[in-house]
């Protein structure tokens, strides 16, 4: 793993398997296995949410990866976040900053 990716080492859904991150489009099943992974981001029944969550939302978002949960947001969630930044933030820092600055659910 290049030095780049080295937080994911500290990621809490290390070690887990990846499906769980990439839902179904089914309109049914979508909700609650995208709920289910969003947990291992935000924490859920009193944990913490993940260390590396923002790092891991960074890198979907500078990647512009088209699937899955990453830093739990979805990918219609990430454009959504990347328009508010264009709109509101764009002239005052970077599109990482502004990741990097989000306050946690």
């Amino acid at each position: 793993m290049s030095a780049d990716y080295e937080w994911r080492n500290s990621a809490r859904c290390a070690g887990t398997d990846t499906d769980l991150f990439y839902p179904p489009r089914d309109r049914y099943l979508y909700t609650p296995i995208a709920n289910r992974a969003k947990k291992f981001c935000y924490g859920d029944n009193g944990k913490s949410p993940c260390p590396v969550r923002k790092n891991c939302l960074w890198d979907a978002v500078s990647r512009e990866e088209p699937h899955g949960i990453w830093g739990g947001l979805s990918h219609r969630e990430r454009n959504a976040l990347v328009r508010v930044w264009r709109r509101r933030f764009k002239t005052t820092m970077t599109l990482q900053e502004f990741i990097m600055t989000i306050e946690d659910k």
